[in-house]
C-alpha cells in the first residue's frame, strides 16, 4: 500500500509539474521525517547473495581460454552501523559500515573432469557514504557507495575430497540503491540492492596436480532486508 501511494505521488508530480501545493506538503513531510533518519543507527540484515554466469571465471596460466563459472545463490546475515545528518529539508547523508558473515558459492567445472571449485566469502567489510532523499514522512530513497574488503577461501573438490585450500583478500568497491521505510518508534525497514566489484584476482598454483590457474570474480550482487534503530 505504501509503495502504491509512492507511485501515485510520483505520477502526480509529473502530471502537475511540481505544483506549489505539493511542494509545500513535501517540505512539511520532510521536517517530520528528520525524527527517523537523523543520528546514529544500528541494524541487522538478511542478505540474499547471487552471482551470475560470467561474473566469475578462471583461466589456466599461459592459456587464452576463459572458463565461466555457473550461477549460484546463498543467504547470509550482517550488521550495519552508521550516522546520518540532514543537509537540507529533504536530503541526508553520512558514513556507514557494513559487515556480513560467511557465504559459500559452489561452481561446477564440467570441463575439468567434474571438479567443483568452491569460493567461500568468509567475511565482508564495506565502508562508505550513504545518502538519501525524503519522499514523504514514511519513505526515503537511499543510495550508498564505498570500498569493500572481502576475505575469500578457495578450494577444489575432486573425488569427494576438498583440497587446495587457499585464503586471499580481495579489495574493491560497492554501490547500492534502496528504499527506507519509517516503522515508528525510531525503527526503520530498508530494502536495498547492492553490487560489489573486485579489482584483484586469485592465483592458484599446480601443487595438487591441477594446472596453475587464475580465478577472477568481477562482481557479486545481493538484495538485503535490514531492520535498524536510531539512537
Amino acid at each position: 500500500m505504501i509503495i502504491t501511494k509512492l507511485i501515485k505521488q510520483l505520477n502526480f508530480i509529473r502530471i502537475i509539474l511540481l505544483s506549489v501545493i505539493f511542494l509545500n506538503s513535501q517540505i512539511s513531510f520532510a521536517q517530520d521525517a528528520n525524527k527517523w533518519n537523523e543520528g546514529t543507527y544500528l541494524g541487522t540484515s538478511l542478505i540474499f547473495n547471487s552471482i551470475e554466469n560470467g561474473d566469475a571465471y578462471y583461466n589456466n596460466v599461459n592459456r587464452s581460454v576463459v572458463y565461466n563459472y555457473d550461477s549460484d545463490n546463498e543467504k547470509s546475515k550482517g550488521i550495519k552501523i552508521g550516522h546520518t545528518k540532514s543537509l537540507t529539508n529533504n536530503i541526508f547523508a553520512g558514513p556507514e559500515f557494513f559487515y556480513s558473515k560467511e557465504k559459500s558459492l559452489d561452481f561446477n567445472d564440467n570441463s575439468n573432469g567434474g571438479v567443483t571449485d568452491t569460493i567461500r566469502f568468509l567475511e565482508n567489510y564495506n565502508i562508505g557514504l550513504r545518502g538519501g532523499y525524503i519522499i514523504n514522512k514514511d519513505i526515503a530513497l537511499v543510495l550508498g557507495v564505498g570500498f569493500s574488503n572481502q576475505e575469500v577461501e578457495t578450494s577444489s573438490i575432486t573425488s569427494g575430497a576438498d583440497v587446495d585450500r587457499q585464503l586471499n583478500t580481495l579489495r574493491g568497491k560497492y554501490r547500492n540503491l534502496g528504499l527506507l521505510f519509517n516503522l515508528g518508534s525510531s525503527f526503520n525497514l530498508e530494502i536495498s540492492r547492492q553490487i560489489n566489484f573486485f579489482d584483484e584476482s586469485i592465483s592458484k598454483d599446480s601443487r595438487t596436480g591441477r594446472m596453475a590457474h587464475t580465478i577472477t570474480i568481477d562482481k557479486t550482487k545481493s538484495t538485503s532486508i535490514t531492520i535498524s534503530k536510531f539512537f
